[in-house]
């Protein structure tokens, strides 16, 4: 059995590595101390009877309690940081930790009190010292990217490193014999009373909206619909061959410090031939390279003595633990977001703007085919038309947008820029399952058909259970030599 759960950690540590750091370096805004941080929570997770199922949430629980208690302020020199994050790094930890769990684990202020183990009078009392810059003058929206960002500054010890640091941590001192026994007198005068609390509990396990709110938020792969099957060590250098099936793909962890896109391996399989596939995120996203029968994998970065590759198996529809209530809807867009931006985020003014076109599904009539016709304004010389569409769904669903029979181009893809599988052809369709809703932003220019004046839309929705509206719009706009658009 210690084998076993000793496995299960280290499987953990190797699928998460980065989150834990990046959550600890959130709270702390120390690198030191944030390693400490993870080092001791992972220790007591492995000495205690976690489910790994929910390891990730619980380990950002307790590392945010341990920071909350000491309600410590940074002593590093903030000069050290970019501008923009010495707002972040001026707070307590008390304060980054109830952030967090208002901003990331979506808690109210009664639910963060309760994870913190603080009162809530504490927790009003620290949030109300928070400078208005941060949580008046910016977005929800803003200030959790602007948190995520500030964690992305920590360095990520290798798994190795942080196992190393994990199983350095002394055991906790023994406790007097009578403690024991007066535990015990409690258990055996509450066991009936425990094992109803562990029926509800089991049962609540089988329901797939508690599944999703325990994984589906925090675990990125889970909320595309793949679910994490294994994980397995590979040397650099030597081929590994697994033999794979038709719905799994697989992810390989970036090197501590690499952007995105940073070539570490080889694939081949009977899914994609043979390609370089990149690290394993995008923003908050998965990359998941899809394989097929017998795969050969390569690693050729050396800079690690193993590499953790995560294999995992897509699910249905209906074999996904899919949301059905208690939805965190990001309502705060409008279309103008989805509307070409330049290099510093600011929108880019067409030369001529179009018609908004707005498609509602309400009431009864929620699921179906929906169909209309777009016009576009009249286009001149260096000009170019282009969609802009904004989808806010209120519940999880399936969306599928089709302009003249064709996907757009370019599709946020319920949150990523990139398809969340590589090699993976758009299709337009959108599947939200968790309870977490984004909205999505459709785009399309150049190639579209210049001589079509009106454009059919075609948007096609299932499982959807509640309202959603979807915003579409054609523009021209100027664009230079090689065809973007550009503001001047």
């Amino acid at each position: 059995m210690c084998a076993r759960r000793n496995d299960g950690i280290e499987g953990f540590i190797a699928a998460r590595n980065q989150d834990l750091h990046h959550d600890a370096y959130l709270l702390t805004a120390s690198q030191q101390r944030s390693e400490q941080l993870v080092a001791v929570v992972l220790a007591e997770l492995s000495r205690g009877r976690v489910d790994l199922a929910q390891a990730a949430s619980t380990a950002r629980q307790r590392m945010a309690r341990a920071v909350a208690q000491l309600d410590e302020t940074t002593p590093s020199d903030l000069s050290d940081l970019p501008a923009r994050f010495r707002p972040v790094a001026a707070l307590t930890t008390r304060q980054r930790a109830i952030l967090t769990m208002r901003l990331v684990d979506h808690q109210d202020q009664r639910c963060t009190a309760r994870s913190l183990d603080l009162s809530t009078s504490d927790i009003k009392q620290s949030y109300a010292a928070i400078p208005a810059e941060l949580v008046d003058r910016t977005t929800p929206t803003d200030l959790r990217q602007l948190l995520g960002d500030f964690g992305d500054l920590a360095e990520f010890p290798d798994t190795a490193t942080t196992l190393a640091a994990m199983r350095a941590v002394p055991p906790p001192p023994h406790r007097p014999w009578w403690t024991y026994a007066a535990a015990t007198l409690v258990i055996a005068l509450a066991v009936t009373s425990l094992w109803a609390s562990q029926a509800r509990h089991t049962d609540r396990l089988r329901n797939a909206v508690v599944l999703n709110q325990i994984h589906g938020s925090h675990f990125p792969a889970y909320t595309q619909g793949y679910q994490l099957i294994d994980i397995r060590e590979v040397q650099p250098g030597h081929t590994a061959t697994m033999s794979l099936g038709a719905q799994d793909a697989v992810v390989i962890e970036c090197a501590t410090g690499q952007a995105d896109q940073t070539v570490v391996a080889r694939l081949s399989s009977r899914a994609t031939g043979e390609f370089d596939t990149s690290c394993s995120t995008a923003g908050s996203q998965q990359h998941l390279a899809p394989v097929d029968g017998q795969t050969h994998l390569a690693i050729d970065d050396f800079s690690r003595k193993e590499w953790p590759v995560a294999i995992y198996r897509h699910l249905t529809w209906d074999e996904y633990p899919v949301a059905h209530m208690d939805f965190i809807v990001q309502d705060d867009r409008t279309l103008a977001s989805a509307r070409p931006a330049d290099a510093t985020g600011h929108p880019i003014p067409p030369v001529t703007a179009g018609k908004v076109l707005t498609l509602r599904g309400a009431g009864g009539h929620v699921n179906g085919s929906f169909t209309a016709a777009l016009r576009k304004p009249a286009g001149r010389g260096n000009t170019v038309p282009v969609l802009s569409a904004l989808l806010s769904p209120t519940t999880t669903g399936q969306f599928k947008l089709l302009v003249d029979r064709r996907a757009p181009e370019a599709t946020t893809a319920c949150g990523t820029l990139d398809p969340p599988v590589y090699g993976q052809q758009r299709t337009g369709i959108c599947s939200i399952v968790d309870r977490q809703v984004p909205q999505v932003d459709y785009q399309d220019w150049g190639t579209l058909n210049s001589d079509a004046r009106t454009m059919t839309i075609e948007f096609t929705v299932t499982h959807a259970l509640g309202p959603w509206t979807l915003q579409l719009v054609y523009d021209t706009y100027r664009t230079h030599a090689y065809g973007a658009v550009t503001p001047d």
